[in-house]
C-alpha cells in the first residue's frame, strides 16, 4: 500500500482499538465493516511456510558444510581446524538464510545442551 494513505488509516484503526479496549469491548476491537475484506491468518499455511523455511535453513547449512569440507583441504587448512571451520560455515549459512532467532531455536535441539 501507499504509505501516504496506509499510515493515517493504521493510526485511526489503532486509536479505535485503544478506545474500545479502554471501554472494555475486547470482543469487538474494530467495527465489522472494516474487517469485510480481511482474510484470517491460516494456521496450517503458517505452519507449512515455517516448516519449509526451516528445511531451507537446514539444506543451506548442509550445503555449506559439504562445500567447506571439500574446499578446506585444497586451501591447506590444518586438520585440527577443519571441523571447527566446517561447523562455522554451516552455522553462518544457516544464520544468513534463516536469521539468528530461527537458528537459535534449532540449536536448542542439538543433544548435549
Amino acid at each position: 500500500m501507499d504509505p501516504e494513505t496506509a499510515l493515517p488509516r493504521l493510526g485511526a484503526m489503532l486509536a479505535e482499538i485503544g478506545e474500545r479496549c479502554a471501554e472494555g469491548r475486547v470482543g469487538s476491537m474494530l467495527p465489522a465493516e472494516s474487517l469485510v475484506d480481511v482474510a484470517p491468518v491460516s494456521a496450517a499455511r503458517t505452519t507449512v511456510r515455517e516448516s519449509i523455511h526451516v528445511a531451507v535453513v537446514i539444506i543451506a547449512a548442509m550445503t555449506a558444510a559439504v562445500g567447506a569440507s571439500s574446499a578446506l583441504p585444497t586451501l591447506g587448512v590444518n586438520d585440527d581446524l577443519r571441523p571447527w571451520l566446517i561447523v562455522g560455515c554451516a552455522v553462518l549459512a544457516a544464520i544468513l538464510v534463516g536469521g539468528w532467532h530461527r537458528v537459535g531455536r534449532l540449536l536448542e535441539l542439538v543433544p548435549g545442551k
